[in-house]
């Protein structure tokens, strides 16, 4: 238990906090030509992960492959620290202040930020609503797949779950596939051919259609293939998008902000799609249907909100305006003036005699 609470814990907190480095450390070019790749290698992981763990579980103990996991850690650790001493990172807190020391933020910072910016706002809406659908449309794929396996194997419950095991097995797989995949191939050349502001539409639009098959073919296959595209494209194509999105937003939104959303968003999400399964979960057949209705409302949601980031990005990369940033308080904006009025320094000005000048001063 103290184990599962752990891994769930660093699972959300530390990816979170990896993609807050990497938009502090990374400008937008960058970020549009690499968060493909780096998702790339993230399922990479995802697909090694597993495989060792299968392999090496029985022949040498759980606790080989926690500590071969730990050791992982320990090397993106000491990767992360030789990075930042080659290459360095953005730092927002260095240069002209005026002597002004920033405030610290406190621990509900982030939700300030949040209620303050209607840009905040709409990066929460496209990283975590999407899993109110992911959630109802994964218990139904279970529910239906135990009930399967369960008939094809009457009255041997052993038989039925290895049975569920593989499926499950072969849809991770399928599923860690597709993402590595299109995130090698595909990511960083759609979001450099079209664009943010319409890339950032096809995640909502692709998880539309894809309930919208669930609800007129409701069976375990076309659940399954959405799911497929659901999880694999979220990892692939929503998740570098998103990202990006904090290209344009201060350093302590990207990761005041950003930490609240990814944790405390993420899970209100999936707690969400779970009262939606608890409420049909009688019935897989009114699961399916009532379900695909709440998903479909989710999905034209989204499509709305990613509509109008894409406007809004385009718009404060052309005007460079930054959110989140403190606005100068009027004394800092009166010494600013007044170091930019007076730059003579008593120096003749070209055309001035000397008299002149004896005036002026």
């Amino acid at each position: 238990w103290i184990s599962y609470c752990t891994i769930e814990s660093f699972g959300s907190i530390g990816v979170s906090l990896f993609w807050a480095f990497c938009n502090s450390a990374m400008n937008l070019e960058q970020a549009k030509s690499a968060y493909g790749l780096i998702v790339a290698g993230a399922q990479v992981g995802a697909i090694c992960g597993p495989t060792v763990v299968t392999t090496l579980a029985e022949s040498a103990g759980v606790p080989t492959c926690y500590f071969m996991g730990a050791l992982c850690m320990a090397c993106m650790c000491g990767m992360v620290y030789m990075y930042t001493n080659k290459f360095g990172i953005q730092d927002e807190s260095t240069g002209d202040n005026g002597g002004k020391k920033k405030s610290k933020g406190g621990v509900l910072e982030g939700i300030k930020l949040f209620v303050e910016h209607n840009y905040v706002k709409g990066i929460f809406f496209i990283s975590c609503f999407f899993m109110i659908e992911v959630t109802i449309l994964d218990y139904s794929m279970k529910i239906l797949a135990k009930n399967e396996f369960d008939a094809e194997y009457p009255g041997d419950s052993i038989a039925a779950t290895k049975a569920f095991a593989a499926f499950m097995g072969r849809f991770g797989q399928a599923t860690n596939t597709l993402s590595f995949s299109f995130s090698l191939l595909g990511t960083s050349f759609i979001i450099r051919r079209l664009g943010l502001n319409y890339t950032i539409i096809a995640f909502p639009t692709c998880c539309f259609a894809a309930i919208c098959g669930v609800y007129m073919v409701p069976n375990l296959w076309t659940v399954f293939c959405a799911m497929l595209l659901l999880k694999g494209f979220s990892y692939s194509l929503n998740n570098p998008c998103k990202e990006i999105l904090y290209q344009v937003t201060s350093k302590g939104t990207k990761f005041k902000a950003k930490s609240w959303i990814d944790v405390f968003g993420a899970r209100g999400s999936k707690a969400a799609g779970s009262i939606v399964t608890n409420a049909f979960s009688d019935s897989a057949t009114d699961l399916l249907t009532y379900g695909a209705y709440v998903a479909m409302g989710v999905s034209s949601f989204l499509i709305y909100v990613a509509w109008q980031m894409g406007k809004m990005f385009d718009e404060y990369i052309a005007t460079g305006y930054i959110v989140g940033e403190e606005a100068p308080s009027a004394e800092e904006l009166a010494k600013q003036a007044q170091l930019e009025g007076d730059t003579s320094l008593g120096i003749e000005e070209e055309g001035q005699t000397e008299d002149e000048q004896q005036v002026k001063v």
